[in-house]
């Protein structure tokens, strides 16, 4: 179902509250509102394009297919959070797919176009740069759990930063995140609620 423009309106408020009403309505004009079944491809690698999406309701992941024909996952996120693959501040082909885990709402836009307004509005400037940060920040902290931390660790930095992913997420692609084989996670996860009981 979809959600109405009002819904929209009252999550981006809530995702991003220092917008404005009237930044708010100049988000929403430069967006377009999409939404995505379980398993569909949001965007697709090999774009050029400048598109990037803020996930109103679902979640959404980001993989990269190896030479073998398989999928690693690089990206998980959650309601709230914007994704796409960086590449778009890029002249670059973009490599990565991104894919609707569950139902998946979201506002896409073209980052460009954000930037270009923003030099005329200081708020929509805020959020283009707190884009970039939160891209930086999603970054540091994938590259900081690979080097500092074991498998287990880093599940439960997963749970942790956002819970949802384990009831919206398949095994498979949570271990491809966490960069360890399915049998692995099941161990941990085995492990983990051996402890909790």
């Amino acid at each position: 179902m979809s959600l109405s423009k009002t819904e929209i309106e009252q999550l981006v408020e809530q995702y991003i509250p220092y917008l404005k009403k009237k930044e708010i309505e100049l988000f929403l004009n430069l967006s377009q509102y999409e939404v995505y079944k379980n398993k569909e491809i949001i965007l697709k690698c090999g774009r050029l394009d400048k598109h990037l999406f803020l996930i109103l309701k679902g979640c959404s992941r980001a993989y990269s297919i190896n030479e073998n024909g398989h999928e690693l996952n690089c990206h998980l996120r959650a309601e709230g959070y914007f994704f796409g693959d960086a590449r778009v501040f890029e002249d670059k082909p973009q490599i990565l797919n991104t894919e609707a885990i569950g139902d998946t709402h979201i506002l896409k836009f073209n980052v460009e176009e954000l930037e270009a307004l923003g030099y005329k509005n200081p708020k929509i400037m805020l959020l283009h740069i707190n884009i970039l940060k939160e891209i930086i920040s999603a970054f540091s902290h994938r590259i900081y759990t690979f080097v500092y931390m074991t498998p287990k660790e880093r599940y439960l930095d997963l749970i942790k930063q956002n819970p949802m992913y384990l009831k919206t997420t398949f095994d498979k692609h949570i271990a491809s995140f966490l960069g360890i084989k399915p049998l692995t996670l099941h161990r941990i996860k085995k492990e983990v609620s051996r402890n909790i009981i």
